[in-house]
């Protein structure tokens, strides 16, 4: 599977895809070389976190 991974170089913040074999890996970026530390995964798929509602007003 190939997904795709974005630069944390804020000069650079570009997108490259990766392949499912880079997983826990790091790759250099394509355009500055800036290391790139490619993530696990998406998170389980589950039941989705509800986002903390706000208090009522008074």
């Amino acid at each position: 599977m190939v997904f795709a991974v974005q630069c944390p170089n804020p000069k650079c913040r570009k997108y490259q895809l990766v392949e499912d074999h880079d997983r826990n890996k790091i790759v250099s970026c394509l355009l500055c070389k800036t290391p790139i530390r490619v993530g696990s995964g998406p998170p389980p798929s589950g039941r989705p976190t509800p986002s903390p509602t706000p208090p009522p007003r008074r």
